[in-house]
């Protein structure tokens, strides 16, 4: 019979699978080409996921927001959770205001 003292056993550690790192792609946008993202929209339309919503950044008291006006709305990816990186937002972008990468680390 073998002596137990001599037997090296490995040390396993479990693995929490809980806290996996989770990658979400980094959807970045030129605010300085996008000023009016109401009269183009295609982005919102393109995207299969939903992933953009427009805000309105200048909210005034008892006035109506004009969305013709430059730097009053904003695209924002409300949703990057959610996004696939098909690049449908960036190829049909006419401005060239997005762009798509996946973030490191």
């Amino acid at each position: 019979m073998a002596d137990r003292s001599k037997v090296k056993v490995p040390k396993v550690t479990p693995v929490d699978l809980t806290r996996l790192p989770v990658k979400f792609p980094k959807i970045e946008i030129d605010r300085t080409k996008c000023t009016v993202p109401f009269w183009c929209k295609k982005c919102l339309q393109a995207c299969p996921q939903v992933v953009f919503q427009v805000y309105c950044k200048q909210l005034l008291k008892l006035k109506e927001s004009d969305p013709r006006e430059p730097g009053v709305y904003e695209v924002l990816p409300v949703r990057r959770d959610k996004c696939n990186m098909c690049n449908r937002c960036v190829e049909i972008c006419p401005e060239n205001a997005i762009a798509v990468t996946l973030q490191e680390g």
